[in-house]
């Protein structure tokens, strides 16, 4: 997915904050991460399924790159 969407897309789930909204991505039909926003904290959290770890990220830029790099290389 380019990078434009995928911020586009973290855009959208800021816009609807008071919703629990939660987008997940996948490579091959195999869930790489799911991801949501945080209105309290105004971050996004994303949390990779292969170990269910969890990492919180303040900007859209910086959520979208993390997006970008795991699905990339996954």
């Amino acid at each position: 997915m380019p990078l434009d969407h995928t911020k586009n897309m973290l855009e959208t789930l800021k816009y609807y904050g008071d919703c629990q909204i939660t987008q997940t991505f996948s490579k091959d039909h195999i869930r790489v991460l799911a991801v949501r926003y945080m209105k309290e904290s105004h971050s996004f959290e994303i949390t990779y399924t292969e170990n269910l770890i969890k990492k919180t990220f303040p900007t859209i830029d910086s959520a979208a790159a993390a997006i970008e790099k795991a699905v990339g290389n996954h």
